[in-house]
């Protein structure tokens, strides 16, 4: 669907669903684009991106066996073809927020900060190298405190799969930050 009046002749209940599902959703699409954009207008512009692929097509959304699952990888792709438009890195002002996810995962599997020395950029480039599903848990878990079940939905995944995967993202980080630590299963 590409118009307005193809819009308007949607049965009325995928237009009603389509406003609750996004406004329930949106939430964590502006705050997961903010954390790759780190400027209001492209995460704005992502938003509005997001929004408008999944009104094109809704009836065809709502007929994918997981309807989060696949608004995840929608908003995904927006956010992405806006972070490729700017062809930047974060400003400094941004990057201790990738230090406050990191150290509410501090307290639950022991990564050290201490040799970071508040090099937050050594931090963000560290999260940057994780593969995309951990980033995505990392991300989501700390950044968003999200719970592992709404993770597993919007991932389209079981909830062990959402909890080992932040685990690995965990130890992958502990590694590459160069911390000797142990791995302590997370609630």
């Amino acid at each position: 669907m590409t118009s307005d009046d193809e819009w308007a002749a949607v049965r009325p209940t995928h237009r009603l669903s389509y406003r609750p599902f996004c406004e329930r959703h949106e939430k964590a699409w502006r705050a997961v684009a903010r954390a790759r954009l780190h400027d209001p207008e492209l995460v704005e512009q992502a938003v509005r991106g997001i929004r408008r692929e999944l009104r094109q097509n809704w009836v065809g959304v709502l007929s994918q066996p997981d309807v989060e699952a696949h608004a995840w990888m929608i908003a995904k792709r927006c956010i992405a073809d806006r972070e490729l438009s700017t062809g930047q890195t974060p400003p400094r002002a941004v990057l201790p927020d990738w230090a406050v996810a990191i150290r509410r995962a501090h307290a639950q599997a022991r990564i050290s900060l201490e040799n970071l020395d508040n090099d937050y950029e050594a931090l963000y480039k560290a999260i940057l190298r994780l593969p995309e599903r951990q980033y995505d848990m990392i991300v989501l878990r700390y950044m968003l405190e999200i719970d592992y079940p709404l993770i597993a939905t919007y991932l389209g995944i079981t909830e062990t799969n959402a909890r080992t995967t932040t685990s690995q993202g965990l130890a992958r980080l502990r590694r590459l930050l160069g911390a000797e630590t142990t791995t302590e299963d997370m609630k």
